[in-house]
């Protein structure tokens, strides 16, 4: 999945505490090529990691207000030199335009669904990379 992505691309993650988002993102920096642990940022609230493309990790989660969410100065990390992946991004009240929202959940204890969402372009390189079909938004069932 990593491979298909690209400087700019922004992931939405959205889903309960357990569900795998860190873990997804650990993985994710493995195929962009960075080379030391990704840490949860939750108390940190924003880690970049250098890599073929950089990794900039947030995490909404301790955020209690939108005002919290603008003083992180979102858009300092959004469509610029690297991947921008957004933990408990549900708090935020709009995602911004051009993201991928990966929304996860549980069908039980060892198995997650992920279910993806956003603009065609990027659906598609994520589609061919995982080897499976995905919808852009308002393509019917």
């Amino acid at each position: 999945m990593a491979g298909a992505l690209c400087p700019g691309d922004s992931l939405m993650l959205v889903g309960d505490l357990g569900m795998g988002k860190t873990t997804l993102v650990r993985g994710l920096a493995r195929g962009l090529g960075v080379g030391i642990m990704v840490k949860s940022p939750t108390f940190a609230l924003h880690l970049t990691y250098p890599g073929r493309v950089p990794l900039h990790h947030l995490d909404l989660y301790r955020l209690s207000s939108l005002r919290d969410i603008h003083e992180l100065g979102l858009d300092d990390f959004l469509g610029r030199d690297g991947v921008c992946v957004i933990e408990w991004a549900e708090r935020l009240q709009t995602f911004p335009d051009g993201s991928i929202r990966i929304d996860f959940s549980e069908e039980d204890d060892n198995l997650r669904r992920l279910r993806f969402s956003g603009p065609q372009e990027p659906l598609m390189r994520l589609s061919e990379s995982l080897g499976t079909p995905l919808k852009p938004l308002g393509a019917s069932s």
